[in-house]
């Protein structure tokens, strides 16, 4: 367990450190024309955004489903099934992404090539979720490694040789990166990632949709709307000029949120084998345990900010987005209650209580909107991100009614996946589809 602890901190803190400079280093290529940051930025909000509705779908199915396998026949089906129901996601937000960026008056260059990195982070997502699952999170290490040594490679000769970076080129190399550890990843499990086109993994992704998926979707749309809609409703109202500022500040915070989701990963499979044995006292432990390091992190890395403000200010944007302190201010506030919805949150996605989520997070959406509606009214994009605020804090309070109360273990494991009635592969003694 410690190994995986640090293996996954180890990733996390190279895919922040990545993102990070990536980040920086194309605020300070594009200076003179922030509207291409704020076209990337959309971008990039979307592949999120995306794979949040992918986790909700599948990823986070699997990984509470994965351990009730009962053989290693039935675990290479029943991630089979999943791999197949993720293909046909992969391929409609390739599409989605296309008809989009056309649709806005992008060109096809830049269409193409942005629905081929959308894809290729939908599927990198999956094969580290499958890792993940495993607790395989050496694997994880060492294909991230790949795909971040094979685009900083490509990005070097790019930026030494080739034309000025532009969109296209960049989302090119991300993909290429991307594409490699996904392909390493299934080829060394190929029993995993088989397509399954039959009526039994119809039947058994219905099954799981009524259940969980759907009302994990639905939480899922509503959550993002919370955390990444006020990009698009300010490039709507304000332009993508104003994006590029409001996301050079959200860009700070950007390792803590890193760093959350990587958390995720490794805590849902040990609060699912909790939970599953009907052990609440120790799920919450280790969720509490993982709020107090967590929100440790969070203050020592806003602590830093703080105080290297004047030269993070100077060098890193060189003047060119004025009027930064206040919304990185405002950032701050937002990534704190992010972290800690999303810490306490996981606990009650494990339990499969997706119904209820899926409310708390409408209300946090509707909160987010109202806000939204105020802002775009007074014409000031910068108070934009109190929408964010206001609706995590919404939603963070229906998360902490929906905890279960610790000391009444007999009554979990009829709330877990256990008792989900999923059919087969996962039950014990089920024919094999």
């Amino acid at each position: 367990m410690r190994k995986a602890v640090l293996y996954s901190v180890i990733d996390q803190a190279a895919l922040s450190a990545f993102n990070f400079a990536l980040a920086f280093a194309l605020i300070r290529i594009w200076s003179d024309n922030p509207e291409v940051f704020g076209v990337y930025s959309m971008v990039f909000a979307g592949a999120l955004a995306l794979t949040s509705v992918q986790n909700a779908l599948i990823n986070a199915q699997f990984t509470i489903l994965r351990p009730k396998a009962t053989s290693d026949n039935d675990e290479a089906t029943l991630l089979s099934m999943f791999w197949t129901v993720n293909v046909a996601v992969v391929l409609g937000a390739m599409i989605l992404m296309f008809a989009a960026i056309l649709a806005t008056g992008g060109h096809l260059a830049l269409a193409a090539s942005a629905a081929a990195y959308v894809s290729a982070t939908l599927l990198r997502e999956y094969t580290r979720s499958h890792h993940f699952s495993n607790m395989n999170v050496r694997a994880v290490l060492a294909l991230d490694g790949v795909s971040l040594a094979t685009s900083i490679v490509l990005l070097g000769v790019a930026y030494a040789f080739g034309p000025p970076l532009g969109l296209p080129i960049l989302f090119a190399i991300l993909a290429a990166g991307l594409l490699i550890a996904s392909a390493l990843a299934a080829v060394t499990q190929r029993q995993h990632y088989r397509i399954l086109c039959d009526r039994k993994t119809a039947a058994f992704y219905r099954d799981v949709w009524r259940k969980h998926s759907f009302w994990a979707l639905m939480g899922v749309i509503t959550s993002e709307f919370q955390q990444r809609g006020y990009v698009f409703v300010v490039a709507a109202a304000f332009g993508a000029g104003s994006v590029a500022l409001i996301q050079a500040a959200a860009l700070l915070f950007r390792p803590i949120q890193l760093v959350t989701h990587a958390w995720g990963k490794l805590a849902r499979a040990v609060l699912a084998d909790h939970l599953a044995n009907g052990d609440i006292d120790r799920a919450r432990a280790f969720t509490l345990a993982s709020f107090a390091v967590l929100g440790g992190l969070f203050l020592a890395f806003s602590a830093a900010l703080a105080l290297g403000w004047p030269f993070i200010s100077e060098s890193l944007f060189r003047g060119r987005y004025t009027d930064l302190g206040g919304i990185v201010v405002l950032w701050g506030i937002a990534a704190g209650v992010i972290m800690a919805t999303g810490i306490f949150s996981l606990e009650v996605q494990t339990l499969m209580r997706f119904k209820a989520l899926s409310f708390g997070a409408a209300l946090g959406a509707l909160v987010c909107a109202l806000v939204l509606a105020v802002v775009v009214v007074l014409g000031d994009f910068r108070a934009s991100v109190l929408a964010v605020i206001a609706g995590q804090l919404a939603f963070f309070a229906v998360v902490l009614r929906l905890l279960p109360k610790t000391g009444s273990a007999a009554a979990v494991p009829s709330e877990t996946a256990r008792d989900a009635s999923i059919p087969a592969p996962v039950e014990k003694d089920a024919a094999t589809p």
